[in-house]
């Protein structure tokens, strides 16, 4: 019960961050919950179950905002990348998994920082779908499947909303199929996950909503600062933890 309640802790906090950028809610949750002793797999099952479940509201109320055939191609291309992941959960160990993805967030932010083109350029779609691909892999070993995308949108200049939008859609594909292959493909025992699925998913519903009105008063630039902070330390965090 101790453990849960840990866990619901970081969810709500990570969440908060994650609806007010649009990501960051595994990136944030998933360092603390290795440190609290969850497993990798347990810790990545949760964080998509909270995902799905916090971003199918916000792809609801931001609906109007989402690139639709992006984010098609987005979550289409996760699935090969999904599908990898799960092949390499019993080849590969947690010790390993979970640094490297970590230092993969870190460059993904550092990548952001760097200056850009003034102009708003769209992603190709032969970039969009490696992107997805990359994704769909740390989806399923680490859950961290947030920074790739985010860089390839923070390129675009879109507006918050429209940031928020297109990744609450993707979230929302590749959380369903990551998810799908998981209790396919690995021993994890959903049922037994359970008590801990509900009290996060809870906690990570309320938190959400918070951290969307915090988004609606962010100033633009304040909004891509932030977002560059958050994949930078998340990374950082998830190397030192591992």
């Amino acid at each position: 019960m101790e453990l849960i309640g840990v866990a619901v802790l970081c969810v709500a906090v990570a969440s908060v961050i994650g609806g007010a950028t649009g990501f960051g809610t595994s990136l944030i949750a998933t360092p603390f919950m290795l440190m609290a002793g969850i497993g990798l797999t347990e810790t990545v099952v949760v964080n998509l179950v909270v995902a799905l479940v916090t971003r199918l509201g916000v792809t609801y109320q931001l609906r109007r905002h989402i690139d639709w055939p992006r984010v098609a191609v987005l979550g289409a291309a996760s699935l090969p990348g999904a599908w990898l992941g799960v092949q390499t959960l019993g080849l590969l160990p947690e010790q390993l998994l979970a640094p490297a993805a970590g230092a993969i967030t870190v460059l993904c932010g550092l990548a952001m920082a760097l200056p850009a083109s003034r102009t708003a350029r769209p992603p190709s779609r032969w970039a969009t779908a490696a992107t997805g691909a990359i994704s769909g892999y740390f989806s399923t070993t680490t859950s961290l499947n947030g920074p790739p995308v985010v860089l390839l949108l923070s390129r675009a200049k879109l507006p918050p909303l429209s940031f928020i939008a297109d990744l609450a859609g993707y979230f929302v594909v590749t959380s369903v199929l990551s998810l799908a292959m998981l209790w396919a493909g690995t021993g994890i025992d959903v049922p037994g996950l359970l008590p801990l699925l509900a009290a996060c998913t809870v906690a990570g519903v309320v938190a959400n909503q918070l951290g969307i009105s915090i988004a609606q008063r962010l100033p633009t630039h304040v909004f891509r600062s932030a977002v560059i902070a958050l994949v930078v330390i998340a990374g950082l965090l998830t190397i030192v933890t591992a």
